[in-house]
């Protein structure tokens, strides 16, 4: 719908030559008493409202028409009519254009209000750009087809807005944005923060609350937010940084980037990587396709992808992660850790807690941390198990494996039972912990250092 009308003004003013512009002024001054509203209905121009301290409503317009002929555009023009209407819930302002809308003929207006900065605003436009600046009340916002910028205002704030970008900034109180097609910027507001968008990005800055954002097929970036974040995505990437609340992302088609969250991390996408760092409390990764990296966790994590490597470091509590053809690297765990994969390697390092690792079709490298033993459970098909044990903890070892060998380096084993090469019973040290090794068609090496 836009494109056609901008196409019709176009050829309408490649096919007049000549033309003639003519310009109209307008201006009134009302009174606007405490405790009212101003309302502005307009399209085809900008309306530009500023404050002041004192009770009254200033208008002022300037009128545009454009046509063959100079007695024309003055004829056009006179037709526009600027109503400014005064009544018991306010003043209302709106731009009466003419019926018989005549080819060839083109005209816009322009409003510059200032307004008394304590009273409420509600403004409608299409096809023109809406600047509002310094108002200390609430205001809604209705546009269309042109720009939104609201700036220094205080309560709560409502814009709805298409086919344009929508900026708020410096807002005491909460703002609820809903656009379409355009980009939305909002930085310095103390309340919280709601917004709707599609086919454009979304970039929210310092927040003293909580933040929500729902779009699709555009990127979403939140920055300092004082409460918790609430993203839900498609076809776009989503980036949080410093947030004090819990951060909860639902993605499809976009990367997933968290830093610097002060609560819980609920992280889920697809066919786009997870990246998490600096968690204060747990964390849920959980993406399809995709890998997903993250380190510096006040809790415990739970991970799970497929097709994409899991890289885990530096989690207090334990990790859980279930993959699919997907390698896992998991190191400097201090709670216990579970790993069930198929198709890629896995390798444990620095781990407090029991392991147990269930895999298949691929390898398996274990390093409990030195300490007290923990228990240590790992089973594969199609892969070597290697585990290094710190020197001078016992274990209670049970080793067993198909078309493979079982390898003993720096571990003293008291064997009970039967020695085969391919089954192990005893005891490492003193025993202890279990330590339950099962393999198949690969070996087994049990290493002590």
């Amino acid at each position: 719908m836009r494109n056609g009308i901008l196409l019709l003004l176009i050829s309408c003013g490649l096919s007049a030559a000549p033309r003639d512009e003519f310009r109209k002024d307008f201006a009134r001054t009302v009174a606007l008493p405490a405790g009212r509203s101003l309302r502005i209905e307009h399209q085809f121009g900008r309306v530009r409202v500023r404050t002041h301290a004192g009770n009254e409503v200033e208008v002022r317009a300037t009128i545009r028409c454009s046509a063959p002929t100079a007695e024309e555009a003055r004829r056009h023009a006179d037709d526009v009519q600027i109503v400014v209407e005064e009544g018991a819930s306010g003043v209302y302002v709106r731009t009466r254009y003419p019926t018989n809308w005549t080819r060839n003929v083109s005209y816009n207006a322009d409003y510059e209000i200032v307004m008394p900065e304590s009273a409420g605003l509600d403004v409608r436009n299409r096809f023109g750009e809406t600047d509002v600046a310094g108002l200390h009340a609430a205001a809604t916002i209705n546009s269309a087809n042109g720009n939104v910028t609201l700036i220094g205002a205080r309560g709560r704030q409502r814009i709805e807005n298409s086919f344009g970008t929508t900026e708020v900034r410096n807002i005491d109180g909460d703002a609820v944005l809903q656009n379409g097609n355009g980009r939305v910027i909002v930085a310095e507001v103390t309340g919280t923060v709601d917004i709707g968008n599609r086919f454009e990005m979304t970039r929210v800055t310092n927040v003293g609350r909580g933040v929500t954002v729902h779009s699709n097929n555009g990127a979403v970036e939140v920055e300092n937010a004082g409460g918790p974040v609430v993203v839900r995505d498609s076809f776009g990437r989503v980036v949080v940084t410093e947030s004090k609340g819990d951060v909860r992302v639902q993605n499809q088609n976009g990367d997933v980037t968290a830093t610097g969250v002060g609560g819980l991390a609920d992280l889920h996408t697809s066919f786009g990587a997870i990246t998490f760092t600096r968690v204060a409390k747990g964390v849920t990764a959980i993406a399809q396709n995709a890998h997903i990296r993250g380190d510096t966790v006040g809790e415990s994590a739970v991970v799970e992808t497929s097709f994409g490597s899991v890289n885990l470091r530096g989690v207090k509590g334990g990790a859980r992660v279930t993959t699919g053809n997907s390698p896992v690297n998991l190191a400097g765990i201090g709670g216990d850790v579970y790993v069930r994969g198929s198709f890629a390697p896995v390798t444990v390092t620095d781990v407090a807690g029991p392991v147990t690792v269930e895999q298949q079709n691929g390898t398996v490298q274990v390093e409990p941390r030195a300490g007290a033993c923990k228990p240590v459970s790992l089973r594969t098909t199609f892969g070597l198990l290697r585990v290094t044990l710190p020197r001078g903890v016992g274990y209670n070892l049970a080793a067993r494996t198909t078309f493979g060998r079982i390898h003993s380096e720096g571990a003293s084993v008291s064997v009970t039972g039967d020695i085969t090469p391919d089954s192990l019973t005893g005891k490492i040290g003193a025993g202890g912990c279990d330590l339950r090794l099962n393999g198949q068609n690969g070996n087994i090496d049990i290493v002590s250092r």
